[in-house]
This record gives C-alpha cells, structure tokens and sequence, in this order.
C-alpha cells in the first residue's frame, strides 16, 4: 500500500514537471521578434538621447554654479567696500 501511494506521488509529480516544462518550452523562441528588436532600438535611442541630455545639463549645472560663485564674490567685496567706506565717513564725522 506504501508503495503504492509513493508510485502515484511520482506519477503525479512527473506530471506536474512536464506540465512546467511544455510552457517552459513552449514560450521560448529561437530568437527575438521584429517588434521586440524595433522596441529595444527606440529604448536604445531613448536612453542614448537621454544620456546626451544629462551630460548638457550637468554642463549647465556647473556654468550656472560657476556664475553664482562669481556673483557671490563680487558681492563680498562691494559689501566690504561699503562697509569701509562707511567707518571712513563715521570717521569724518567724529
């Protein structure tokens, strides 16, 4: 009877495994469809045209910090000026 019941586990086990393995098969190709080869060409393209964009950006990005670096300079050194020319006209008053 033990046997019996292990013969039929086996039995449905090696059914469920060529189950699996017919779809398996079954969705495999050889090779990729045309429509599968057009859509990873325009990914392709996609991600390129998107790489060119960031490499702009991130060149836009380091001018506009390069500028605000400038600015920011060029704005110390008049508040410096201002305030020295301030104490030199406190200094006139007194």
């Amino acid at each position: 009877m033990r046997c019996l019941s292990t013969l039929s586990n086996l039995r449905y086990l090696g059914i469920a495994f060529s189950v699996v393995a017919l779809f398996l098969v079954a969705s495999c190709s050889r090779a990729p469809s045309q429509e599968d080869m057009e859509y990873l060409e325009q990914q392709r393209q996609a991600t390129l045209a998107a790489e060119v964009k960031v490499t702009e950006l991130q060149a836009e990005k380091a001018q506009l910090e390069r500028k605000l670096a400038e600015r920011q300079a060029t704005k110390k050194a008049l508040e410096a000026k201002l305030a020295a020319t301030q104490n030199n006209l406190a200094n006139q008053a007194k």
